[in-house]
Parts: structure tokens; C-alpha cells; sequence
């Protein structure tokens, strides 16, 4: 029996063979060790606390299955007067939900952007204000991350081609930083 099997490890094709199984092994060990690689997707809401009083969500719809890239909705439900008085200096009184992408930049952290409308509410509702969103979030759980970036707060009349965004070069009515702390909700 020791003869069969010194003759098989002799072999050129089992060395190769034990040698690559080795290096797999090693390999895959290191990568379970590696950083954790957070993936975009799921329900959030806004911690009040860590947000300014703010009571908001947000929908991460993945774009790819990776988590890579996300759709992202955000809805605003209430908050401390600001965004009121910032709402009212154009004649506005609401704001709409907002809508826009998120895309991985890092292992735990992804850039991204929205647009919001500051609406005149009515029959017909009118367009007052553009705010856009540009930043980062950064996860710090699966289940938790922190954003920040500016928000920037626009007349309507910055939307000169029509096109639903500030025009370059516009200047904002309003711009200040946005930090805000998100929890996962968890069924």
C-alpha cells in the first residue's frame, strides 16, 4: 500500500495538482480576511437624533447584483422649521420626495446625488425651487451608515433649458452642509 501511494504523490500531475489545490486554499483564506465590502440596497430612516430632528427615508433599489450602483428615493416627513423658511423665501410650501443614483466608490462608501422640488401646492402645483443633493455615504454596519455632502437650494428660474436641474454656473439661493445619521429598517 505505501508503494501504490509514494508512487501517486511521485506523480508530476498529483504534485501540480496538491500544489494548486494549496495555493486555492490560501487564497480563499486571505480573502475571507479581507475588508467588508458594504452593498447598496434596502429601507432606511433617518435617526432623528443624528439628523437635525429630521424625519425621513430612504429606498436603495440596487441597479446591478452586485450592490454596486442603486436608484435612491428619498421622502422628507417633518423637521425643525428650516427647510420651512427655506421653502417659504421662494413662495413654496412643500417639498417633494427625491429621486437619484448612489454608485460604490470604496468598499464602504458610495457618491451620489438627488434632486428635490420645492413646490407651490395648488390645483396645479408649481415648480419654486430646485434642491440638489451631492455627497457621500459612508457605512458603518451593514445596517447603518452617515451621509454628508452640501445641499443646495435653487430658484426655479436656474432651470433655464428646462431640463429639471440647476444650469451650470447657476448660483444657489441657499447652500449648506448636510450630516445625517441612517439605520437600516430590519423586518
Amino acid at each position: 500500500m505505501r508503494t501504490v501511494i509514494t508512487g501517486l504523490l511521485k506523480g508530476r500531475i498529483i504534485r501540480w495538482g496538491i500544489a494548486a489545490a494549496v495555493l486555492a486554499a490560501a487564497g480563499l483564506s486571505v480573502a475571507w480576511l479581507g475588508p467588508v465590502h458594504y452593498r447598496l440596497g434596502g429601507g432606511f430612516i433617518g435617526n432623528p437624533a443624528g439628523s437635525s430632528g429630521l424625519y425621513w427615508s430612504a429606498y436603495q433599489a440596487p441597479l446591478d447584483s452586485a450592490g454596486l450602483t442603486a436608484a435612491l428615493r428619498v421622502n422628507v416627513y417633518s423637521d425643525t422649521g428650516t427647510t420651512a423658511g427655506l421653502l417659504a423665501y421662494s413662495g413654496a410650501d412643500t417639498l417633494s420626495e427625491g429621486i437619484g443614483q448612489l454608485a460604490m466608490v470604496s468598499n464602504d462608501t458610495a457618491k451620489g446625488s438627488l434632486v428635490f422640488y420645492g413646490l407651490k401646492q395648488g390645483a396645479t402645483p408649481q415648480v419654486k425651487q430646485i434642491w440638489t443633493w451631492v455627497g457621500t455615504i459612508t457605512f458603518t454596519s451593514p445596517d447603518a451608515y452617515n451621509v454628508g455632502g452640501m445641499m443646495n437650494v435653487y430658484s426655479a428660474d436656474a432651470d433655464a433649458d428646462g431640463d429639471g436641474r440647476p444650469d451650470p454656473g447657476a448660483e444657489p439661493l441657499f447652500a449648506f452642509p448636510l450630516p445625517l445619521a441612517v439605520t437600516r429598517v430590519l423586518p
